[in-house]
């Protein structure tokens, strides 16, 4: 049987890790993950080496696209194994096969690709024509076509133990979940739309109500949560699901959860039904106050006045909710940003998530004349999106303190002006810790976590990255153990 090893840089459960080894555990297959923080490569290095496996999988998104192609050819010579690179990024661009170290990218769906690989290696068999593929091989690159999308009526549920060797996931209060793919939406700073033309029509699933439940019922029946996360990116398509999924839920397993709301005509009486069923708090995609550029910028078709009224209506069923706004886009003004401020205080959010944006390749705003004139000549993607703005735009210091201050100046506007005029000076050490502390209420109230684990998210988005930058400007610091180091 093969040994596959699965290697990430974020410490998060990747549902599609979870899936694609329940998938190869039915058969035998042997699957483990090894999360790299960048603190030693060679002692990751030296892990992967000691569980000797004939296949590594790398799931990219934009973020880790300059991680995963370091990493890649170090992977190649100490194990020996097929390194295979899938999700968006591959996606997007099928290239990286030609970077060293690579030797084939999925394109479709990872289960059953990835299971005719370990059997055809298993075999002693070429595994160059397997559909959803690319395949570097001695004769040049041979790209096949896709293969099917995954049932999710018959997949096994997902396999969670993978992680149970973190003491990041040991006794969590809270699951993260997720029960379809894809979401209907065209927005476009989202890749999926790209998505959904390069899968076809059939790519929006949800798996059934009862299937869904009973993978819950199953998770929940092995790991005693407190909470549930739905991670979808919408949690329903269609009211009907709704309401069944939600008889269902309340009926078998009956935990607070926190879910993505789906915009769309839903009724007062569905609300209640999710409040009555377990939803404690629910994330809002408003994306900004400016209803002008949320549909014709962002293209997403959602008025103010149903904003304002999903708003009410989660107050009055008193389930809490979450609203975001875009931040470094070209054309923001300071004044635009604070005119927008009434909107936000006329919804009285329970937090008001605040982001900058990233032009991800794939997506339709990122091919914005006014967005490509302001890109920087190179820069990666952070695995953060608070401490620092993608575009070249004027007075990004005052942006910045600004995003950090954004939902205090909601909160407390008597508070307001003053914080206003603090954003014109250069004191990042206070407004850290301003946005430090109302982020924590919100991982707190949102997401459950633990203290342990609150630690870990500052190591993981903070702490680690500002090592990493200061050794890239200072390269006699700490040689030897940084991300370069082999």
């Amino acid at each position: 049987m093969a040994r596959v090893a699965f290697c990430q840089d974020v410490l998060i459960e990747y549902m599609g890790f979870m899936s694609m080894a329940a998938v190869l555990k039915q058969k035998g297959h042997e699957v483990e993950v090894f999360f790299d923080d960048q603190t030693n490569r060679q002692a990751y290095l030296n892990q992967l080496k000691a569980y000797a496996p004939q296949v590594v999988g790398l799931s990219l998104l934009s973020p880790s696209v300059s991680w995963a192609l370091e990493l890649a050819p170090l992977l190649k010579r100490e194990t020996g194994a097929v390194v295979i690179l899938g999700n968006v990024a591959a996606i997007l661009d099928p290239g990286l096969i030609q970077q060293p170290g690579v030797d084939a990218l999925c394109l479709g769906e990872g289960e059953a690709p990835l299971l005719e690989l370990c059997q055809r290696l298993d075999q002693g068999l070429p595994f160059d024509d397997i559909a959803s593929l690319v395949v570097k091989t001695p004769q040049g690159i041979r790209k096949n076509p896709l293969g099917p999308l995954a049932d999710l009526e018959t997949l096994p549920f997902l396999d969670r133990s993978l992680y149970d060797k973190f003491s990041f996931f040991k006794n969590s209060p809270y699951l993260r979940l997720n029960l379809g793919r894809g979401c209907p939406y065209h927005c476009t700073f989202c890749t999926n739309a790209f998505l959904k033309r390069h899968y076809g029509g059939s790519y929006l699933r949800k798996m059934s109500p009862e299937r869904a439940v009973a993978e819950v019922e199953h998770q929940v029946r092995r790991y005693r949560p407190k909470y549930l996360m739905f991670i979808d990116e919408v949690l329903w398509f269609s009211n009907g699901w709704l309401r069944e999924f939600l008889r269902l839920y309340k009926e078998r397993v009956g935990l607070k959860f926190v879910a993505n709301y789906r915009w769309g005509p839903i009724s007062e009486e569905e609300m209640r039904l999710l409040a009555e069923s377990g939803a404690d708090a629910m994330i809002l995609a408003v994306e900004t106050g400016d209803q002008d550029k949320r549909t014709k910028v962002f293209r997403k078709n959602v008025k103010d006045q149903e904003v304002i009224r999903v708003a009410d209506l989660m107050r009055k069923y008193g389930i809490k909710f979450c609203v975001s706004q875009f931040f470094g886009l070209p054309g923001d003004t300071i004044p635009g940003h604070l005119e927008q401020l009434k909107f936000y205080r006329r919804l009285r959010p329970t937090y008001l998530w605040t982001t900058f944006y990233q032009p991800y390749p794939g997506t339709a705003l990122a091919e914005d004349e006014l967005v490509k004139a302001c890109l920087p000549d190179t820069k990666d993607f952070g695995l953060t999106l608070h401490s620092e703005m993608y575009l070249n735009l004027p007075d990004k210091q005052r942006w910045l303190n600004l995003k950090k201050v954004y939902f205090l100046l909601a909160a407390f506007p008597k508070a307001a002006p003053l914080l206003v005029r603090l954003t014109r000076h250069r004191v990042p050490l206070l407004f850290d810790l301003l946005f430090m502390a109302h982020f924590t209420y919100y991982a707190l109230l949102f997401e459950k976590v633990s203290a342990r684990q609150l630690w870990h998210h500052f190591q993981q988005f903070t702490l680690l990255p500002a090592l990493r930058k200061l050794r890239k400007s200072l390269p006699g610091l700490g040689a030897g153990r940084g991300p370069s180091s082999a």
